[in-house]
Order: structure tokens, then sequence, then C-alpha cells
């Protein structure tokens, strides 16, 4: 009694899997392309609460320093968000928040200087937004919003729910 595949049936075996994986690869790229986008707006909401709580910690007002411009959108995958205890960009870094891990998802800010303040007494930031999306699907926007006075700090779709978020208002 013969046991296994012969080549004829290998063959086939192996042409059924690829046109199945071929099918199945746009699904995988939209699963990864969520993860990310989730994994983004967890991160940046920990940043921006530890941002927060350090600067009532120390007493002192703390700064989130951007490494790319406010609205042209960053496309790369070297944009940092760094918290120091300086006005300008150089000072201790106590918090850094890279972005190599997100290939692929483009973001941008709303803060003209190019920073977000932290006050000292409550950790209030100064009011703004970071909006982030896919490069491949650019209306899958997710927005992180700093609304002062409140100094709450809160994530939304902005086209709508998405990834589980709320629109924003």
């Amino acid at each position: 009694m013969n046991r296994g595949f012969n080549l004829l049936e290998l063959t086939v075996v192996v042409a059924l899997l690829s046109a199945l994986l071929t099918i199945a690869r746009p699904s995988f790229n939209g699963f990864f392309e969520r993860i990310k986008m989730k994994r983004l707006a967890s991160e940046l909401n920990g940043f921006m609460a530890q941002a927060k709580s350090e600067a009532v910690l120390r007493n002192q007002r703390l700064y989130a320093h951007f490494s790319f411009s406010a609205n042209p959108v960053s496309h790369t995958d070297t944009w940092h968000i760094t918290l120091t205890d300086q006005i300008v960009a150089g000072g201790e870094p106590l918090f850094f928040l890279d972005g190599s891990a997100f290939r692929g998802l483009a973001i941008r800010h709303s803060y003209n200087l190019g920073y977000i303040s932290f006050d000292s007494t409550r950790g209030r930031p100064t009011s703004g937004s970071i909006a982030f999306f896919p490069q491949q699907t650019p209306s899958m926007v997710l927005k992180v919003v700093m609304a002062n006075p409140p100094g709450r700090v809160r994530l939304c779709g902005l086209n709508g729910t998405l990834y589980g978020y709320a629109a924003c208002e």
C-alpha cells in the first residue's frame, strides 16, 4: 500500500494554498493596520496621561516636543515625541514616544509652536489635537483631542465611529 502524496497531488495542494493565501493577504493587511491604529491610540493616550501626572508630581511645567512640523502630514516612521522640562527642544528627556513601530501610519498635530505644554498644578495640556491615519486609507482618521480648561484627553474618530472609538463631536 502506497502512503503519502505523489507529485501531482502535492502540486495541486501547493497551488490551492497559494491561491488561498493570495486572497487572504489584503485581509491580513487590514487586520495589522487596525492593530497599529489601536496601539498608537493607546500609546498616545498613555503618554499624555503620564505627562500630566509627571507635571503635577514635579510641580513643574513640562513640554512634549514633536519631531515633525504642525500640519503637513508626516508619512515617515522616524517621528517621535519627547517630554522635557524645557520650552526649547533639548532639555532633560523624561519620556519618549518613538514612531518607528508605527510604519505605514501618517501623523499630524495642530500645535503651531511644535510642543504641548502641561500645567504644573493640574497637569492641564494646552488645547489642540494629534491626528493619525493609515496611509492606505486616509479617511480612517483617529484624533487625540486635548481640551483646556478641563484638561481632558480623549480619543475619537474624525469620520464617525472608528476602531471602537466614538465619533468626534
